[in-house]
Order: C-alpha cells, then structure tokens, then sequence
C-alpha cells in the first residue's frame, strides 16, 4: 500500500508517499511546494492543486492522508490554510483517491506514542521507521520540517487502515 501524506500550507505544502510492504515501510519520494509568497492567493491554490495532481498521476498512491486544521495564529490564516486543504483534497477528489483526515494529535501519536510530541521527537521516529536512508537525509538535513510532518502523516495513516477497529469508524 502506498500512502500520500500532506502537511498543508499555502505558502509551503510538505507532501510525503510512504510504501508498505509487510510490516516494513519505506520512502518513496518526498518534497515541498513553495507557492510564491507574493503570488495572490488563488494563484497558489492553483499551484498547489496542480502539483498535487501531478504527484497523485505520478505515483498513484492508494490513499491521501492530511492533516487537519487545529489552531492558528489568527482567524485569517485558519482560513488561508482551509482554503488551501481544500485546494489539495479537490485534487485527490477529482482522482477518485480516499482521503484521511488525521489530526496532529493524532499524527504525533501514531509515530511516537504520545499526542504532545515535539516536533523533533516525531522527525527523530520518522527516521526510526522509514529506515537508514531517511534518517540520513533527516541527519542532513535536506527535508525541511514540512516534508518530515507529511511522512508522519503517512505512516499515521498506514498504522490507522492496518488496524481494523479505526478502519470501521471511517
């Protein structure tokens, strides 16, 4: 199975697709989208639905995981980045690709064992996971913290279809 998994944003979007074989999960690409930052708003929706579509045609993952919105800074940027999952969930919906919602509780949890993670508790546990050469590219570091957030959301998602009590509740 090979999950997609996306950190939303308007201004960077962390996108990861993790692969399962067995018990063993693997990376098998992984980036970031970086709108301009002074391109109007529906020119980076545009972007990211673009790009998101190219990736989805490219790799074909079975499922799209992405985290959902908890708290900003202010009402306007709440809305920005709903504005921009929607962007991205539109284009796994015009693919016929599921989409998982998860929160970052939920995400945090699912690879550290604790919702209240740090942000480098969970990359430390992507790299324990997704194996040597992530951990190196995270060691590295040439995978922005975007990116490391999107495989946590893949390997959330994977943990959360291979359980079947929390399959039946989708």
């Amino acid at each position: 199975m090979a999950v997609l998994g996306i950190d939303p944003g308007s201004l960077r979007t962390g996108w990861g697709l993790v692969e399962t074989d067995g018990s063993r999960m693997s990376t098998v690409d992984v980036g970031v989208l970086r709108p301009g930052a002074g391109e109007p708003l529906p020119r980076r929706l545009a972007l990211l639905h673009a790009e998101i579509s190219r990736i989805l045609e490219s790799y074909a993952p079975e499922a799209v995981a992405i985290e959902s919105v908890f708290h900003g800074p202010n009402v306007r940027a709440l809305v920005t980045l709903g504005q921009a999952r929607g962007a991205l969930m539109a284009a796994a919906g015009a693919r016929g690709v599921p989409v998982l919602e998860l929160s970052p509780a939920e995400v945090k949890k699912a690879v550290t064992g604790r919702g209240a993670a740090s942000k480098e508790q969970v990359a430390h546990m992507v790299g324990v996971l997704l194996g040597a050469e992530t951990r190196a590219r995270l060691a590295a570091a040439t995978l922005p913290a975007d990116a490391t957030d999107a495989l946590a959301v893949a390997i959330a998602a994977i943990h959360r279809r291979a359980h079947p009590l929390l399959r039946a509740g989708e």
